[in-house]
């Protein structure tokens, strides 16, 4: 396995543990319409029907548990694929998940950007390019590897860096997360950048740049704005939600997805998430890539000289971090321990049990 050459998570704890809103079938199906103009067809479908016949050899990026490339090779959209992750647990799990299918699999920081084997015609980036540091070094390595007829797919983050969301996205997911009944309610926590730092350097850390980079060395032949900018904050992290049977809450799962196509809709730039269908440039300038090159150096090293910290905090930020430095009087102050300790009990206990307690004490 090659050096690091980017930030790494320190861990794969962070992975297949958190609540997502694409738990709920309707975010699902809202979703792939986005995406391929059919609910019920995935992204896999899809790339399958516009390529017309199957891929010979996929390279999958951050492949995690490998559920992806034994989707693209149970469904004969690829004839064989080759996984890579930092992770040695989640290679370890997808190894032995792959049973007699054709996969391989290397453990490699995709931030060195020295990718085993060569043959591919598709390269899969499914939620992985946001944890990229050196983003310019790999899509440009990707672009060489895969060749003219080559395809790039991708279905990723491509919101606010380290998820640290402006002012005016954030009012408008509260909005509407107050039209909700109480019950329903997510709890919005906002990512503070130290809490990110801490517990995945990786996490977003150059989503921003996803798209721009990509276009750089790719040409778009599908794009569409998945969105997110409502529903993914209201929906993401809220057990009240995710925890109940979704016939009970379909009406207000539908309401806050009407939501947020009106908002992705009204400015498509602002989108949380996208999926791209793309071939590799033929016309790059040899001037345009010494320049690019350097500016990334520049970025990771002043970065990293800076605690992985790259853009001023948002104003949200600011604000919450001069309200957690106010000094609390201690009847406050023993108000919001009891708060937060009966939110840690009310987070371990069982769905049922939890909703129970919570019905009582909304009374």
């Amino acid at each position: 396995m090659r050096a690091s050459t980017g930030a790494v998570p320190p861990s794969s704890a962070p992975y297949y543990r958190d609540r997502y809103w694409n738990e709920l079938d309707a975010v699902n199906e809202h979703l792939q319409q986005r995406a391929t103009g059919e609910p019920l067809t995935d992204w896999i479908g899809h790339l399958a029907a516009w390529h017309g016949r199957p891929f010979a050899k996929a390279l999958v990026l951050n492949c995690g548990n490998g559920w992806v490339e034994r989707a693209l090779v149970d469904r004969g959209v690829v004839a064989e694929a080759v996984g890579v992750d930092i992770a040695p647990d989640l290679l370890a799990e997808a190894a032995a998940a792959a049973g007699a299918r054709p996969l391989r699999y290397q453990q490699l920081d995709v931030n060195a950007a020295a990718f085993p084997e060569t043959g591919y015609d598709l390269v899969v980036n499914h939620a992985a390019g946001h944890h990229i540091s050196h983003i310019d070094r790999v899509f440009r390595a990707l672009a060489a590897l895969l060749g003219p007829d080559g395809v790039f797919v991708s279905w990723d983050y491509v919101g606010p860096h380290r998820n640290q969301y402006p002012g005016d996205m954030w009012e408008a997911a509260h909005a509407v997360n107050l039209e909700l009944p109480d019950e329903l309610r997510s709890p919005m926590h906002y990512p503070l950048l130290e809490e990110m730092l801490r517990g995945d350097p990786t996490e977003a850390i150059h989503s921003e740049l996803v798209l721009d980079v990509m276009r750089r060395y790719f040409t778009i032949e599908h794009e569409r704005a998945l969105g997110g900018g409502i529903a993914y904050l209201v929906l993401t992290h809220n057990p009240a939600v995710l925890d109940r049977p979704q016939e009970e809450t379909a009406p207000w799962v539908a309401q806050v997805l009407a939501h947020d196509a009106a908002f992705t809709d009204a400015a498509p730039e602002r989108t949380l998430f996208a999926y791209v269908i793309a071939r590799p440039r033929p016309d790059l300038d040899l001037d345009l890539l010494d320049r690019w090159a350097e500016e990334e150096r520049d970025r990771e090293a002043k970065a990293a000289a800076d605690g992985g910290r790259y853009y001023p905090p948002t104003a949200v930020a600011d604000a919450i971090a001069g309200e957690r430095q106010r000094p609390l009087a201690p009847a406050e102050a023993c108000r919001r321990a009891g708060m937060s300790l009966g939110r840690a009990v009310l987070r371990r206990l069982p769905p049922g049990v939890r909703n129970g307690v919570l019905r009582v004490y909304r009374g």
